[in-house]
């Protein structure tokens, strides 16, 4: 009883202590600035699908435009990020992303921007995220020793979802202050911040494999990865729980406007509660995971998850959708943040960037598919049966996928 006691307040004592380290610091800095520029872009082309063309398939295409990119280029990338040094690679994405940002900020303030625009756009930013992405989570293990690792990628996701309540609210204000073209223009500006941050904090990076082609180095990270049961388990289960809670983002600006009948305001507001959940999901993982194996915390969050779509189904009031969201947060990152730990400390490092790019391929390729299928679900059987169905048909993925087990953070693999 003691000794449980004592391991839960050191992992407790340690969930911030990743911050102590000066560069991992300074890329979580990094990463949270260039993550609400992300979210604050999201808000802006998403509010600006809705205004253009309210229709639930070409709204949820957004998100489907955000995400396949990742589908597609992640591997790539992830093995690039194996080869190259990745603080270049890291700048040389925020340069281009900025450079974007200031084009859409310029085409929305003329009169340019079109749902097509828009599309595109979201394409193109998903493009950068997807060679950004293995490359930010390939180097925290570097930067952190092993007993660090689990709450590093916490605070990672505590990033995450801090820029999940800054970017919609910034967003918000500066659409509805400024004009759609603004959050374009100030995102550019948090590109910049990221640049110098890296610049001035990063080391560069010695190539884990220098001397091998890119093709080769995708095919060995693909047969090594799937070739690992403990990392098909992890890629079965975001697989599932991507393509059906990928509603709570793809609809909610359908659910700001149509259900609720608010403005952008209300759709930052209710991506904020899901941030705001997240960040005290993260806040109390290390607690959970001191207590309970890791299937078994993404596993209640499945769950949870499957039961909140459902609520959000219902919601009709802000006051109903407020609390909703805040809990689903709480589970998204609960589910997400754990199977994102399970796949890091399962992959062996000389391989990590490129498993980490097939773990993302199928997040957030599932994500895309689904965004895409529930807003054709949508189309015809209406918003809240589109996501009550989901709801149901994650319960069904989670009941099919018993046996497809997370391994736990602190096992000791062999090799």
């Amino acid at each position: 009883m003691s000794d449980t006691a004592s391991l839960a307040a050191r992992r407790r004592l340690s969930a911030w202590s990743p911050l102590a380290l000066p560069t991992f610091r300074a890329v979580w800095i990094a990463s949270l600035t260039a993550n609400i520029g992300i979210w604050l872009g999201n808000v802006a082309t998403a509010w600006l699908m809705t205004e253009l063309k309210p229709t639930p398939v070409m709204v949820t295409l957004v998100q489907t435009a955000a995400s396949l990119p990742v589908f597609l280029f992640a591997l790539p990338a992830g093995a690039i990020g194996d080869l190259v040094d990745r603080r270049r690679q890291l700048v040389v994405l925020q340069v281009v992303s900025a450079v974007l940002s200031g084009l859409l900020g310029l085409s929305t303030w003329f009169g340019w921007t079109t749902p097509w625009v828009i599309l595109a756009a979201s394409f193109l930013f998903g493009t950068t995220l997807a060679f950004t992405m293995p490359v930010f989570q390939a180097i925290v293990p570097d930067l952190v020793p092993r007993s660090e690792l689990a709450p590093a990628v916490s605070l990672n996701s505590i990033g995450i979802n801090v820029a999940r309540v800054i970017g919609p609210a910034i967003g918000g204000f500066l659409i509805l202050g400024c004009g759609a073209a603004m959050p374009f223009f100030v995102n550019t500006l948090f590109y910049l911040v990221v640049i110098a941050l890296l610049l001035h904090s990063l080391p560069r990076t010695e190539a884990a494999g220098a001397g091998e082609r890119i093709l080769a180095s995708v095919v060995n990270g693909v047969r090594h990865t799937l070739g690992d049961g403990e990392v098909r388990a992890t890629l079965v289960r975001s697989a599932g729980y991507a393509f059906c809670a990928s509603n709570f983002f793809a609809m909610l600006p359908l659910i700001a406007k149509a259900r609720i009948g608010g403005g952008p305001g209300i759709y930052g507001l209710l991506l904020g509660c899901l941030g705001f959940g997240g960040i005290v999901s993260v806040v109390f993982l290390p607690r959970l995971r001191a207590v309970y194996l890791p299937d078994r915390i993404a596993r209640a969050g499945s769950l949870a998850s499957a039961a909140l779509l459902g609520l959000v189904a219902l919601s009709t009031t802000l006051w109903l959708a407020v609390p909703v969201l805040l809990v689903a947060g709480f589970a998204w990152v609960a589910v997400v943040a754990t199977v994102n730990v399970a796949a890091q400390t399962t992959l062996a490092s000389w391989v990590r960037a490129r498993g980490l790019s097939i773990f993302m391929i199928v997040f957030n390729g599932s994500m895309a598919i689904g965004s895409a299928t529930w807003g054709v679900v949508a189309e015809h059987i209406g918003i809240a049966g589109a996501i009550g169905a989901s709801g149901g048909v994650l319960l069904l993925f989670d009941a099919a996928t018993q046996r497809w087990r997370l391994p736990g953070d602190d096992r000791h693999r062999p090799g």
